[in-house]
């Protein structure tokens, strides 16, 4: 029996010896699959962040941004590009085409022709508040806005009571904001517009996550509609940093148009496009207004462009560079921030050493700092070619205007920064009326004696190995800025 007790504790021991190498064994290869599956995992997400990014087309430097975050975190940095890169929505362009289809099936074209076009241009943006404020009043049938910012300071607070005070008396108002651009603006300020009877929509909020597209496409578009007859458009926000009654030393310089005729109409549609989209209602509810056709106005001609992740191509940027590549004489631009793609800075370059006069009001000092820092390339090499560049030094600038051979003007909200080019959805208008071209060069005019031009000291300062450096590392990330 012992004999037998002896061979069964051998062959216990045995069988536990065999079985605990056959589980190495087994968590070896588990472990060597596991390995091997978390590095396909890596390869593949490496791989996806190269790709998008090679095919964004907003800057060579974009890839040491995303290239060392591909190697050395690709499945954090895939993440990071599905939730905020990219640039394009195959899924939301559609969705803006269906609203256009719509919009076509309903009426004939609407021309581009026939509008009267006002400059809103007060340094405090008194004109503008007050324009908004009468055309909220005068409003019969609707009221459609949208804006980046709605502040919640003494602006803010009168357009909402207007627009309640007018729900209440039976006009349709909607109102549309930029989740993150009015992210610090606490709900209760369109609670009085809300019990009205009016709508309130907040656009592709980052947190939490629609998925409608990336948090990092904003709704940049500053736009009022008033029964599809009258707009008002530019880059001014609602708040007191862009607009009020009284004087203000910590206001921006900016400007706004009025326009009315059937430019109305095609500006009307992005806003239902855009409801649509933060909303999920179907383009087929605003058949009515979508069949609107607006009378003449004036002599203005006015080509509306709405740009995006939701547009085929970049039309603004398009735009852009046919009139930089055609000017005869001239290029003005009016911008806070100067950070063009490579095309459009070669296009100036061109231009500038071609004889043409090229010329770029930009602030002494954005509220983008680093982004002023990522300019200073791009003025210095514009400086070199023969370009002026002019400071404004009293307040933070924040006009958008181009205008080429004094014939063509373009406005509306974008930057000439890769953001509103690539990333952001914008709106423009490219305008070809003498009398307004005119009162836009007058206002650039009138900018001009507080302005101090690109000094010797400043370029030879940017020219330092340490200012150098700052601008190449600030250029990597100019692209999310």
């Amino acid at each position: 029996m012992s004999a037998f007790r002896g061979y069964g504790r051998l062959a216990l021991r045995t069988g536990l010896a065999l079985g605990a190498t056959a589980a190495v064994l087994v968590g070896e290869s588990a472990g060597w699959l596991s390995a091997k599956a978390v590095l396909a995992v890596d390869v593949v997400c490496g791989l996806y962040v190269l790709f998008r990014v090679g095919s964004a087309r907003i800057s060579p430097l974009y890839l040491l941004l995303w290239g060392p975050l591909a190697w050395f975190a690709p499945k954090g940095s895939a993440l990071a590009l599905l939730l905020f890169g990219g640039r394009k929505h195959t899924a939301l362009a559609e969705a803006k085409r269906e609203v256009n289809r719509v919009a076509w099936s309903l009426a004939e074209p609407a021309e581009s022709r026939g509008n009267a076009v006002r400059l809103l241009g007060d340094r405090h943006g008194r004109d503008t508040l007050e324009s908004l404020r009468d055309e909220i009043l005068a409003a019969r049938r609707r009221i459609h806005i949208a804006t980046y910012i709605l502040s919640p300071d003494e602006v803010g607070r009168e357009i909402v009571t207007l627009l309640a005070r007018r729900a209440r008396e039976g006009v349709e108002v909607r109102l549309l904001v930029d989740a993150v651009g009015s992210w610090g603006t606490p709900l209760v300020l369109c609670r009085p517009l809300l019990r009205a009877g009016g709508r309130v929509a907040r656009f592709n909020p980052a947190l939490p996550l629609q998925g409608k597209g990336s948090a990092n496409w904003r709704n940049h578009r500053k736009l009022a509609v008033f029964d599809g007859r009258v707009a008002i458009i530019g880059g001014q926000n609602l708040g007191l940093g862009y607009m009020g009654r009284r004087p203000s030393n910590r206001r921006f310089r900016d400007c706004s148009f009025r326009l009315e005729g059937p430019v109305a109409g095609a500006l009307e549609r992005i806003f239902i496009a855009d409801w649509c989209q933060a909303t999920d209602e179907p383009p087929r509810r605003y058949a009515d207004q979508l069949r609107e056709r607006q009378v003449a106005a004036g002599p203005a001609s006015i080509e509306v462009i709405a740009t995006g992740p939701d547009a085929e191509g970049d039309p603004l940027w398009e735009a852009y560079a046919r009139l930089f590549e055609t000017a005869a004489t001239s290029i003005t631009i009016v911008t806070p921030y100067f950070v063009p793609d490579r095309h459009l800075f070669a296009l100036l370059g061109a231009a500038a050493r071609r004889g043409r006069r090229v010329r770029l009001v930009i602030p002494r000092r954005s509220d983008h700092r680093l982004l002023d820092f990522a300019r200073r390339w791009y003025l210095r090499t514009l400086h070199e070619a023969g370009a002026e560049i002019l400071f404004f030094k009293p307040d933070v600038l924040h006009a958008k205007l181009v205008v080429v051979d004094g014939a063509t003007a373009v406005i509306g909200s974008a930057n000439l920064d890769m953001r509103s080019l690539f990333l952001n959805y914008e709106v423009g208008a490219v305008l070809r009326e003498p009398a307004t071209v005119r009162a836009i060069e007058d206002y650039v005019a009138g900018l001009e004696p507080e302005c101090a031009r690109y000094s010797e000291d400043l370029y030879r300062r940017s020219r330092t190995w340490q200012g150098r450096l700052g601008e190449r590392l600030s250029r990597i990330v100019e692209p999310l800025l």
